[in-house]
C-alpha cells in the first residue's frame, strides 16, 4: 500500500514532461530551419516559452541549477517576446481601423510616377518629332534591359 504513494512514478512523469520540452524544443527549431515558422513569429516564441516551461518543470524531478537558471531566462525572454508581438499586432490593428474609419468607402488615390526629368520641367519634343510612346525604341536603348530602359521607353524620355 506505501508503494502507491512513493516518489518513483511521480519520476517518470516528470521525466516525460522533460522529454516532451525536448520534443518541443526540436520541432520549433526544425520548423525555424526548415523555413515553416519565420524567427520572429509569435508561434516560434510560444512554443521555445512552452519547451521551457516543460523542461523547468521536470527539473523539480532532478534539479539541476545550470539547466533551470537557462530554461527560467529562456521563459523571461520568450514572454517579452511574446508581449511584445502582441502589443505590435494590437498596435496594427487600431492603425487599421483608424485607416478604415478616415476613407471608409474609397481606397487612397494612386499617384502617377513621374519620371524624375519630368518633375523639373516638361521637354520639349525632338527636332525628329518622336513622341516616345508609339514607335520601337531606338538601337542605343534596345541594349539596354532591365526596369530602368523599359521606363525610359515607356515615358519617353531618352538618354
Amino acid at each position: 500500500m506505501l508503494d502507491m504513494y512513493s516518489p518513483e512514478p511521480l519520476t517518470h512523469v516528470f521525466r516525460w514532461i522533460g522529454v516532451a520540452g525536448f520534443v518541443t524544443y526540436v520541432a520549433v527549431y526544425a520548423a525555424l530551419c526548415l523555413g515553416v515558422w519565420a524567427g520572429d513569429s509569435l508561434r516560434y516564441f510560444c512554443g521555445n516559452t512552452l519547451a521551457a516551461g516543460l523542461v523547468l518543470i521536470s527539473l523539480s524531478a532532478e534539479f539541476n541549477l545550470a539547466s533551470a537558471l537557462i530554461q527560467s531566462f529562456w521563459i523571461v525572454m520568450g514572454c517579452i517576446a511574446i508581449l511584445l508581438r502582441l502589443v505590435r499586432r494590437a498596435s496594427d490593428r487600431r492603425a487599421d481601423q483608424a485607416a478604415a474609419r478616415w476613407h471608409p468607402h474609397e481606397d487612397p488615390p494612386i499617384e502617377p510616377l513621374i519620371p524624375p526629368r519630368e518633375a523639373a520641367g516638361r521637354r520639349r519634343p525632338a527636332a525628329s518629332g518622336y513622341a516616345g510612346r508609339d514607335r520601337a525604341p531606338t538601337p542605343g536603348t534596345a541594349r539596354r534591359r532591365g526596369a530602368t530602359a523599359t521606363r525610359h521607353y515607356q515615358t519617353g524620355i531618352a538618354e
